[in-house]
């Protein structure tokens, strides 16, 4: 294998291992919330530093998608960026309105939906 070959294969492995890292930390983020709905959790509080750090995730596989071997996978990066500011809005929001608050699950759902497409892509694209 080419040292060119080695080099433009990079940002695809670590795009395949943000993606990777984006739907367990969307399963770990339900994992935890159930956690605290059921007694066995610490509290509302690793679920939001959890759900910041699958954030950043998120927006290193956004800045990534602006590669050019990696552009096919821009708008699937973008959705996961605004369902990610939207679970964040109805957080903020569901204190003061709890119906608007029970939107945020549901928002999670599509989410991993949403990246559970994109790993398939991305692991399977020949």
């Amino acid at each position: 294998m080419s040292g060119a070959a080695s080099v433009s294969s990079m940002p695809r492995l670590g795009f395949r291992a943000l993606a990777v890292l984006t739907l367990v930390g969307i399963a770990v983020q339900f994992f935890l919330a159930g956690m605290t709905v059921f007694g066995a959790g610490g509290g509302w509080e690793a679920h939001a530093a959890t759900g910041g750090a699958v954030g950043l995730v998120i927006v290193g596989l956004f800045l990534m998608s602006l590669v050019a071997g990696l552009r096919e996978y821009r708008s699937m990066t973008s959705g996961l960026f605004a369902l990610y500011l939207l679970q964040v809005t109805l957080a903020a929001i569901g204190q003061a309105q709890p119906l608007i608050g029970a939107l945020h699950p549901v928002n999670g759902l599509v989410m991993g939906l949403l990246a559970a497409n994109l790993v398939w892509r991305v692991a399977f694209r020949r």
